[in-house]
């Protein structure tokens, strides 16, 4: 399918929307939620939504004393897929915060979203607060899926449909407070997923068109007996060609707290320093390029194997049938021909037998028990034969004969 090099591109192109808004510095966008302070991000009035949870925020859940004034650089590692270690992402953390995870590959999924995964995530002191990058999804959008392409079928047609389901996956239960469009982070990562491509000198197949959104929704649910508040945001890029449509998230970025402590602001200034490393993307592009290919080689071999099985099914069948037509037509010309000489040959015993019957001027007549009676022409064309004795017979030419018991009117033959 030519749809999948493009739909590979787009996902690491837009893998995380922080990349996207890190291009030109964004900070307009992302609500801002501090003990005491509403931001309006999310067009409504959040202090008010924020306080729908029972017992929000629970006694004694404010800010605490966490040292976020200064960043640190840091780094997201792909460790084994290039046989060293490759530095993925580079962003900015509060300084003793926590990092763990990294980028992981598997080159035997089917799906491009399931061949490399981005797991990382930096902890607060607190052991709560927690800015995570998750790994993304990429689907066939229902109704326009086609059997050969090995993504799984959903139906999310829009950034909003599919983080309301990320949404309930990665927090099941969880109350969708709010969501919020964020259309300069989706042009930022068309224009991020342009320019990568004009590099990788590849990019949509020709008939192909592609729509990019991008938003984040607000999350409330309890957590160890506490009530805490996330937001989850994603890049979305939909790809379609002919009626079929792809859709691909390269990762979802998470941050959430106890409520009353997320600090919405220090997500935005973390957002805007991460940045995908252009080397690990030279060698991931081509990687998942190839695993793409050979995944569709692979297809192509099972088709092309199924299709000489049932060719030579076929042709078997086919030589069968022309076998037996021909054992068929044969026997119909043995039947022919032994039927041609066997009319031959009693044509011949006839005209045999009839020259004799003149010469002795006598007919020959079908008797009974398999016998023939001989008659001469002199006593009589209609000759009777005794059942019981075939050896006693008589002819006559009476037209109303009166034969003994026993006797039967014999035929004579042709």
């Amino acid at each position: 399918m030519k749809q999948q090099p493009g739909i590979v591109a787009a996902a690491l192109a837009c893998a995380m929307l922080a990349a996207c808004a890190a291009q030109d510095g964004a900070t307009g966008n992302a609500p801002a939620e501090q003990e005491g302070i509403a931001g309006d991000g999310y067009g409504v009035d959040t202090d008010a939504r924020w306080q729908d949870s029972p017992g929000a925020p629970a006694e004694g859940a404010g800010p605490l004393p966490l040292d976020t004034g200064r960043l640190v650089t840091t780094e997201i590692v792909d460790r084994a897929g290039f046989g060293r270690p490759v530095t993925a992402w580079r962003l900015q953390v509060p300084a003793g915060w926590q990092t763990t995870g990294g980028v992981i590959w598997n080159d035997g999924a089917n799906c491009h979203s399931n061949m490399v995964q981005t797991g990382w995530s930096a902890i607060a002191p607190d052991g709560i607060s927690t800015i995570e990058v998750m790994p993304g999804f990429a689907w066939q959008v229902a109704g326009t899926e086609i059997p050969t392409d090995p993504c799984p079928v959903a139906a999310y047609r829009t950034a909003r449909e599919f983080l309301a389901a990320a949404a309930q996956q990665s927090r099941p239960g969880a109350r969708i407070l709010d969501y919020v469009e964020q259309p300069d982070w989706a042009r930022l990562a068309q224009q991020r997923s342009d320019e990568q491509e004009r590099r990788l000198g590849h990019g949509l197949a020709p008939g192909q068109t592609r729509t990019v959104e991008a938003g984040s929704v607000l999350l409330g649910f309890q957590q160890d007996g506490m009530e805490m508040r996330e937001v989850l945001s994603a890049v979305v890029s939909f790809v379609s060609m002919r009626g079929h449509s792809n859709g691909s998230a390269g990762t979802v970025v998470s941050y959430r707290a106890p409520h009353g402590r997320l600090d919405l602001a220090l997500a935005e200034r973390v957002a805007t320093t991460l940045e995908q490393d252009p080397q690990w993307l030279d060698l991931a592009v081509p990687r998942l390029k190839r695993n793409v290919q050979a995944y569709f080689a692979g297809q192509r071999r099972q088709i092309d194997e199924w299709h000489s099985r049932e060719m030579a099914i076929i042709n078997a069948r086919g030589m069968a049938d022309r076998h037996a037509i021909r054992m068929r037509t044969s026997r119909e010309i043995a039947g022919i021909r032994s039927a041609t000489i066997a009319n031959t040959s009693a044509t011949n015993d006839a005209i045999h037998r009839r020259g004799l019957e003149a010469v002795g001027e006598y007919n020959t007549y079908v008797g009974t028990a398999g016998t023939t009676v001989q008659s001469s022409i002199h006593g009589g064309s209609r000759v009777f034969q005794d059942t019981h004795d075939p050896d006693r017979a008589f002819s006559t030419d009476a037209p109303y004969p009166d034969p003994p018991s026993g006797y039967v009117e014999l035929e004579r033959v042709p």
